[in-house]
Protein backbone atom coordinates (compact mmCIF):
# COMPACT_ATOMS: atom_id res chain seq x y z
CA UNK A 1 0.00 0.00 0.00
CA UNK A 2 1.46 3.34 -1.07
CA UNK A 3 1.92 6.35 1.21
CA UNK A 4 -0.69 8.21 -0.83
CA UNK A 5 -3.23 5.43 -0.30
CA UNK A 6 -2.53 5.34 3.43
CA UNK A 7 -2.82 9.12 3.66
CA UNK A 8 -6.11 9.06 1.76
CA UNK A 9 -7.53 6.36 4.02
CA UNK A 10 -6.48 8.29 7.11
CA UNK A 11 -8.08 11.44 5.72
CA UNK A 12 -11.35 9.66 4.96
CA UNK A 13 -11.38 7.96 8.39
CA UNK A 14 -10.73 11.26 10.16
CA UNK A 15 -13.52 12.85 8.15
CA UNK A 16 -15.95 10.20 9.33
CA UNK A 17 -14.90 10.78 12.94
CA UNK A 18 -15.40 14.53 12.60
CA UNK A 19 -18.80 14.03 11.02
CA UNK A 20 -19.80 11.82 13.96
CA UNK A 21 -18.82 14.35 16.63
CA UNK A 22 -21.83 15.05 18.87
CA UNK A 23 -23.22 18.43 19.80
CA UNK A 24 -22.83 19.07 23.54
CA UNK A 25 -24.58 22.01 25.19
CA UNK A 26 -24.47 23.03 28.84
CA UNK A 27 -25.83 25.81 31.09
CA UNK A 28 -24.81 27.64 33.14
CA UNK A 29 -21.14 27.96 32.21
CA UNK A 30 -20.38 29.68 35.53
CA UNK A 31 -22.29 27.80 38.23
CA UNK A 32 -21.96 28.57 41.91
CA UNK A 33 -21.29 25.92 44.55
CA UNK A 34 -24.56 24.14 45.31
CA UNK A 35 -25.95 24.51 41.81
CA UNK A 36 -26.18 22.17 38.81
CA UNK A 37 -24.97 22.28 35.24
CA UNK A 38 -27.59 20.98 32.81
CA UNK A 39 -25.93 19.15 29.93
CA UNK A 40 -27.46 17.93 26.68
CA UNK A 41 -25.69 15.46 24.39
CA UNK A 42 -26.88 15.14 20.78
CA UNK A 43 -25.21 12.14 19.08
CA UNK A 44 -24.67 12.07 15.33
CA UNK A 45 -25.40 8.36 15.13
CA UNK A 46 -26.63 5.50 17.28
CA UNK A 47 -25.11 5.83 20.74
CA UNK A 48 -24.06 3.02 23.04
CA UNK A 49 -23.28 5.21 26.05
CA UNK A 50 -22.02 8.62 27.11
CA UNK A 51 -20.74 9.83 30.46
CA UNK A 52 -19.16 12.87 32.05
CA UNK A 53 -16.11 12.72 34.29
CA UNK A 54 -16.34 15.45 36.93
CA UNK A 55 -14.54 15.94 40.25
CA UNK A 56 -13.40 12.33 40.44
CA UNK A 57 -16.79 10.82 39.63
CA UNK A 58 -18.48 9.56 36.48
CA UNK A 59 -22.06 10.56 35.61
CA UNK A 60 -23.97 8.84 32.83
CA UNK A 61 -26.09 10.72 30.30
CA UNK A 62 -29.65 9.40 30.15
CA UNK A 63 -31.80 9.35 27.04
CA UNK A 64 -34.52 11.93 26.40
CA UNK A 65 -35.98 11.40 22.94
CA UNK A 66 -33.20 11.86 20.38
CA UNK A 67 -30.85 13.49 22.91
CA UNK A 68 -29.25 12.57 26.24
CA UNK A 69 -29.36 14.67 29.40
CA UNK A 70 -27.45 15.07 32.65
CA UNK A 71 -27.89 17.31 35.71
CA UNK A 72 -24.28 17.63 36.82
CA UNK A 73 -24.01 18.56 40.52
CA UNK A 74 -21.58 21.20 41.77
CA UNK A 75 -20.80 20.51 45.42
CA UNK A 76 -21.34 23.21 48.03
CA UNK A 77 -17.66 22.76 48.97
CA UNK A 78 -16.34 23.35 45.44
CA UNK A 79 -13.74 26.13 45.30
CA UNK A 80 -14.09 29.00 42.81
CA UNK A 81 -12.05 28.93 39.62
CA UNK A 82 -11.76 27.12 36.30
CA UNK A 83 -12.68 23.45 36.16
CA UNK A 84 -12.82 20.87 33.41
CA UNK A 85 -15.49 18.29 32.76
CA UNK A 86 -14.67 15.54 30.27
CA UNK A 87 -17.42 13.91 28.24
CA UNK A 88 -16.74 10.44 26.83
CA UNK A 89 -18.91 8.58 24.35
CA UNK A 90 -19.04 5.36 22.40
CA UNK A 91 -21.21 4.63 19.37
CA UNK A 92 -22.72 1.25 18.64
CA UNK A 93 -20.47 0.87 15.61
CA UNK A 94 -17.43 1.05 17.91
CA UNK A 95 -16.51 4.68 17.29
CA UNK A 96 -15.44 6.59 20.39
CA UNK A 97 -14.53 10.12 21.35
CA UNK A 98 -14.20 12.65 24.13
CA UNK A 99 -14.55 16.39 24.62
CA UNK A 100 -13.35 18.70 27.38
CA UNK A 101 -15.73 21.38 28.64
CA UNK A 102 -14.50 24.44 30.50
CA UNK A 103 -16.50 25.53 33.53
CA UNK A 104 -15.83 28.57 35.70
CA UNK A 105 -17.03 28.04 39.28
CA UNK A 106 -18.27 31.37 40.65
CA UNK A 107 -17.42 32.38 44.23
CA UNK A 108 -19.99 31.91 46.97
CA UNK A 109 -19.93 32.51 50.72
CA UNK A 110 -21.95 30.50 53.22
CA UNK A 111 -22.88 31.59 56.71
CA UNK A 112 -22.27 30.09 60.12
CA UNK A 113 -24.82 28.92 62.67
CA UNK A 114 -24.33 27.95 66.32
CA UNK A 115 -26.79 25.52 67.86
CA UNK A 116 -27.24 24.50 71.46
CA UNK A 117 -28.88 21.13 71.80
CA UNK A 118 -29.95 19.26 74.88
CA UNK A 119 -27.89 16.29 76.02
CA UNK A 120 -30.55 13.89 74.77
CA UNK A 121 -30.65 15.58 71.34
CA UNK A 122 -26.87 15.37 71.01
CA UNK A 123 -26.95 11.68 71.89
CA UNK A 124 -29.54 11.06 69.19
CA UNK A 125 -27.13 12.22 66.46
CA UNK A 126 -24.79 9.31 67.15
CA UNK A 127 -27.30 6.78 68.48
CA UNK A 128 -26.96 3.28 66.96
CA UNK A 129 -30.69 3.35 66.21
CA UNK A 130 -30.10 6.04 63.54
CA UNK A 131 -28.05 3.67 61.37
CA UNK A 132 -31.18 2.22 59.80
CA UNK A 133 -32.65 5.59 58.80
CA UNK A 134 -29.33 6.81 57.40
CA UNK A 135 -29.10 3.63 55.33
CA UNK A 136 -32.65 3.93 53.99
CA UNK A 137 -32.30 7.62 53.18
CA UNK A 138 -28.94 6.97 51.50
CA UNK A 139 -30.41 4.20 49.36
CA UNK A 140 -33.29 6.43 48.24
CA UNK A 141 -30.92 9.28 47.33
CA UNK A 142 -28.70 6.85 45.39
CA UNK A 143 -31.59 5.83 43.18
CA UNK A 144 -31.26 6.79 39.51
CA UNK A 145 -34.28 6.16 37.28
CA UNK A 146 -33.95 7.02 33.58
CA UNK A 147 -37.15 9.00 33.04
CA UNK A 148 -37.09 12.70 33.91
CA UNK A 149 -40.41 13.52 35.57
CA UNK A 150 -39.75 17.16 36.43
CA UNK A 151 -40.11 20.02 33.97
CA UNK A 152 -39.10 23.60 34.66
CA UNK A 153 -38.96 25.18 38.10
CA UNK A 154 -39.69 23.36 41.32
CA UNK A 155 -42.08 24.99 43.79
CA UNK A 156 -41.33 25.78 47.43
CA UNK A 157 -43.21 23.07 49.37
CA UNK A 158 -44.50 25.37 52.11
CA UNK A 159 -44.77 29.08 52.71
CA UNK A 160 -42.94 30.46 55.73
CA UNK A 161 -39.81 32.09 57.07
CA UNK A 162 -36.48 30.56 56.09
CA UNK A 163 -34.98 29.87 59.51
CA UNK A 164 -31.83 28.13 58.28
CA UNK A 165 -30.26 28.66 54.87
CA UNK A 166 -28.59 26.13 52.62
CA UNK A 167 -24.87 25.54 53.10
CA UNK A 168 -24.53 26.99 56.59
CA UNK A 169 -21.62 25.67 58.63
CA UNK A 170 -23.36 24.35 61.71
CA UNK A 171 -21.58 24.32 65.05
CA UNK A 172 -23.26 22.17 67.67
CA UNK A 173 -22.11 22.93 71.21
CA UNK A 174 -19.16 24.91 69.77
CA UNK A 175 -17.99 22.04 67.54
CA UNK A 176 -18.27 22.07 63.73
CA UNK A 177 -20.84 19.37 63.13
CA UNK A 178 -21.88 19.54 59.46
CA UNK A 179 -22.93 21.71 56.54
CA UNK A 180 -26.66 22.30 56.29
CA UNK A 181 -27.78 20.39 53.21
CA UNK A 182 -31.16 22.01 52.67
CA UNK A 183 -33.31 24.89 53.86
CA UNK A 184 -35.41 25.03 57.01
CA UNK A 185 -38.76 26.75 56.55
CA UNK A 186 -40.59 27.64 59.76
CA UNK A 187 -44.36 27.14 59.60
CA UNK A 188 -47.15 26.21 62.02
CA UNK A 189 -47.57 22.57 62.99
CA UNK A 190 -49.85 20.78 60.55
CA UNK A 191 -49.30 23.14 57.61
CA UNK A 192 -49.65 21.15 54.34
CA UNK A 193 -46.37 20.26 52.62
CA UNK A 194 -46.58 20.05 48.83
CA UNK A 195 -44.44 18.15 46.32
CA UNK A 196 -41.82 20.41 44.74
CA UNK A 197 -42.12 18.61 41.39
CA UNK A 198 -43.62 15.54 39.75
CA UNK A 199 -42.11 12.32 41.01
CA UNK A 200 -42.53 8.96 42.67
CA UNK A 201 -42.36 8.34 46.43
CA UNK A 202 -39.14 6.39 47.01
CA UNK A 203 -39.28 6.59 50.82
CA UNK A 204 -42.04 7.30 53.34
CA UNK A 205 -41.18 6.43 56.93
CA UNK A 206 -42.70 7.69 60.17
CA UNK A 207 -40.33 5.84 62.52
CA UNK A 208 -37.05 7.75 62.20
CA UNK A 209 -35.46 8.90 65.46
CA UNK A 210 -33.15 11.62 64.04
CA UNK A 211 -34.92 12.86 60.90
CA UNK A 212 -38.44 12.31 62.18
CA UNK A 213 -41.22 11.49 59.74
CA UNK A 214 -39.60 11.54 56.30
CA UNK A 215 -40.62 11.55 52.64
CA UNK A 216 -38.30 11.35 49.63
CA UNK A 217 -39.49 11.87 46.06
CA UNK A 218 -37.61 10.49 43.07
CA UNK A 219 -37.90 12.95 40.17
CA UNK A 220 -35.83 10.88 37.74
CA UNK A 221 -32.32 11.13 36.29
CA UNK A 222 -30.68 11.17 39.73
CA UNK A 223 -32.71 14.10 41.13
CA UNK A 224 -34.60 13.72 44.43
CA UNK A 225 -36.23 15.89 47.07
CA UNK A 226 -36.21 15.27 50.82
CA UNK A 227 -38.84 16.41 53.36
CA UNK A 228 -38.21 15.73 57.06
CA UNK A 229 -39.50 16.48 60.59
CA UNK A 230 -43.08 16.00 59.33
CA UNK A 231 -45.99 15.59 61.76
CA UNK A 232 -47.90 13.40 59.28
CA UNK A 233 -47.28 11.60 55.98
CA UNK A 234 -50.06 11.56 53.37
CA UNK A 235 -48.44 9.32 50.73
CA UNK A 236 -47.06 5.80 50.42
CA UNK A 237 -43.95 4.40 48.78
CA UNK A 238 -44.45 3.84 45.07
CA UNK A 239 -47.13 6.53 44.69
CA UNK A 240 -46.90 8.73 41.63
CA UNK A 241 -46.98 12.36 42.73
CA UNK A 242 -47.81 15.56 40.89
CA UNK A 243 -46.22 18.93 41.59
CA UNK A 244 -48.19 20.73 44.29
CA UNK A 245 -49.81 17.59 45.69
CA UNK A 246 -49.94 17.41 49.49
CA UNK A 247 -47.48 14.78 50.71
CA UNK A 248 -47.40 15.52 54.45
CA UNK A 249 -47.68 18.11 57.21
CA UNK A 250 -45.16 20.37 58.92
CA UNK A 251 -43.98 19.09 62.30
CA UNK A 252 -41.08 18.88 64.71
CA UNK A 253 -40.50 15.13 64.85
CA UNK A 254 -36.97 13.81 65.21
CA UNK A 255 -34.30 16.23 66.40
CA UNK A 256 -35.88 19.64 65.87
CA UNK A 257 -36.06 22.86 67.86
CA UNK A 258 -39.57 23.74 66.67
CA UNK A 259 -42.07 23.10 63.88
CA UNK A 260 -40.50 23.53 60.45
CA UNK A 261 -39.90 21.75 57.17
CA UNK A 262 -36.38 20.74 56.26
CA UNK A 263 -36.47 20.70 52.46
CA UNK A 264 -33.53 19.48 50.40
CA UNK A 265 -32.79 18.78 46.73
CA UNK A 266 -30.23 16.18 45.67
CA UNK A 267 -28.66 15.32 42.34
CA UNK A 268 -26.75 12.06 42.37
CA UNK A 269 -26.70 12.15 46.19
CA UNK A 270 -25.13 15.64 46.17
CA UNK A 271 -27.10 18.17 48.24
CA UNK A 272 -27.81 21.27 46.15
CA UNK A 273 -29.41 24.64 46.86
CA UNK A 274 -33.20 24.16 46.78
CA UNK A 275 -33.79 27.76 45.73
CA UNK A 276 -31.63 27.22 42.64
CA UNK A 277 -34.22 24.65 41.56
CA UNK A 278 -37.17 26.97 42.18
CA UNK A 279 -35.78 29.43 39.63
CA UNK A 280 -35.19 27.14 36.66
CA UNK A 281 -36.40 28.17 33.19
CA UNK A 282 -39.35 26.32 31.72
CA UNK A 283 -38.75 23.11 29.78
Amino acid sequence: MSRLTVALLLFLFAGRLAAADPHIAFVPASPRPGEAVFMTFHPEKELLRAACSWCGKSYRFLQEGDAYALALPVSMTEKPGERRATVYWKYRDGGMGKATLELDIAPRTFGVQHLKLSASQEQTYSAPETARERRLIGAALDRVTPERRWRGSFITPVEGRVSTEYGLQRYVSKRLSYRHRGVDIAAPEGTPVRAAADGVVSLADASFLLHGQTVILDHGQGVATLYIHLSAIDVSEGDGIQQGQIIGRVGSTGVATGPHLHFAVYAYHEALDPFFWTQLPSG
